[in-house]
């Protein structure tokens, strides 16, 4: 990953997400679990593992070094341990 993708998430303005099943590297810059969005009060989860965002999310690609809004619907991605 690049210093300057690292920056960008590091003064990115949103709480940040992703949606794999663990990831040492997202735990370490800061950037949550997909799971963790209807906590923060972002997202309704449904029983059927979707999220309903109620505000734009926005999820963070580590391999492609992207942040994408999300504003759809989205299939929840069983998380597994991130060590």
């Amino acid at each position: 990953m690049t210093k300057a993708f690292k920056e960008e998430i590091k003064n990115f303005p949103h709480p940040l997400f992703y949606n794999t099943t663990g990831s040492p590297i997202a735990y370490k810059l800061g950037i949550r679990h997909l799971s963790a969005a209807p906590l923060s009060g972002l997202a309704t989860l449904s029983n059927v593992g979707y999220i309903y965002p109620k505000a734009p999310i926005y999820l963070v690609d580590l391999t492609a070094e992207t942040i994408e809004t999300i504003e759809r619907q989205i299939k929840l991605v069983k998380l597994q341990n991130a060590s």
